[in-house]
């Protein structure tokens, strides 16, 4: 880009547009990146206003097309809820502004593969909030798999739960409506977990699912996977949405030949454990797998100051901050961005598939 600045415009200024405005700011003023957030555009006026004021954005706009149509805007920022997303982003495309979306990208894979078409086509690049690809502990875990012999991939289970995302202070009513949201906790929510899955154990060749609807909203509340992966490994997600009154909690376990990984992300605490044959129980704190996310990121942990140390890997407990540099820096450096919509396809191929198999009973072969 010619401009000494990347201009930002984001849409949405709800809970997960402001998790993103506070990474981003964070970002810019550890001097991480060179970016300018310009605009903000939501159609609620009180948070639209106070969001402008509290992060300092020169523009507003109520429409979204006048956002993207902006000559100051180079970057656009999709925090809506998912039913706008299919919209905004091929606005966005056909006027040449390169596109972060929040997941889950579509309601479907097919309207995910028509978003990833029209952006292809414009010639833009597009990322997906697919954020658990920077979890430190993730990717300390995929470090240990390539410099140590675990021998071939023989089974994964995660176990997510979530208080369901409508009360609280999670603010977003719309994700008890189908219409809007598309689905509940599978989609809304275990879509990272299809994503890690196949991140680790490869392409997925077929799914039997059991969605529930215990709560007796428009979206399920439960989802269990028995996923079989085309190496022969075989992979299970328990995914739910509760009432009780406890921290999120994320359970991740990769049993391989000739070891194990564990890693459990919970609301106050995260650690990393692991096994071989040859070694004994081995238990990983956040500092080390802080420098697994900083080598992914191409930052030299000796040299990198402490309030840039602090924005990559301590603002809040999902790394909004270190999937926004990513994106920017490949944005800026002409690069495609990691993940992308072309991950976020893949993650919504295996949910089309569950929800198939859960309608019909029966396993679903992904084709």
């Amino acid at each position: 880009m010619s401009k000494a600045k990347t201009g930002l415009g984001l849409i949405g200024t709800g809970n997960i547009g402001r998790m993103h405005l506070v990474a981003i700011t964070a970002l810019r003023d550890a001097g991480l990146v060179d970016v300018d957030i310009h605009a903000l555009c939501d159609i609620d006026e009180e948070s639209l206003k106070s969001a402008a004021e509290l992060f300092e954005a020169a523009k507003t706009y109520e429409d979204y097309n006048d956002l993207i149509n902006d000559d100051n805007v180079d970057i656009v920022y999709v925090c809506t809820p998912t039913s706008k997303h299919t919209d905004i982003v091929k606005s966005a495309a056909r006027a040449k502004k390169d596109v972060f979306c929040e997941k889950p990208l579509a309601h479907s894979c097919p309207q995910a593969r028509e978003m990833f078409a029209v952006t292809k086509d414009a010639g833009v690049r597009a990322g997906v909030g697919l954020v658990l690809r920077y979890d430190p502990f993730l990717l300390y875990a995929k470090h240990l798999i390539e410099t140590r012999d675990f021998g071939y991939p023989v089974l994964a289970h995660i176990r997510v739960d979530q208080h369901f995302p409508i009360e609280h202070g999670y603010y977003t009513q719309w994700r008890g409506n189908h219409s809007i949201a598309g689905g509940g906790t599978l989609i809304e929510h275990s879509i990272h977990d299809i994503d890690i899955l196949q991140w680790f154990f490869g392409d997925i060749e077929s799914v039997y699912a059991k969605v529930g609807f215990f709560s007796e909203r428009e979206v399920e509340d439960q989802a269990s996977l028995i996923l079989t992966h085309k190496d022969g490994a075989v992979s299970t997600l328990d995914s739910i949405w509760h009432s009780l009154d406890r921290p999120n909690e994320r359970r991740i376990e990769f049993f391989f030949e000739k070891g194990y990984i564990g890693v459990t992300l919970e609301a106050d605490e995260r650690w990393l454990e692991f096994q071989t044959i040859e070694e004994v129980r081995v238990r990983v704190h956040r500092d080390n797998a802080n420098n697994a996310l900083l080598d992914t990121l191409g930052v030299r942990a000796k040299n990198i100051a402490p309030e840039a140390y602090d924005a990559l890997a301590t603002v809040g407990t999902e790394r909004f901050s270190a999937i926004s540099y990513a994106f920017i820096k490949a944005i800026q450096s002409d690069r495609d961005p990691s993940p992308g919509f072309l991950d976020a396809i893949a993650a919504h191929r295996i949910v089309d598939a569950a929800y198939e198999s859960s309608n019909k009973t029966r396993t679903v072969e992904i084709l």
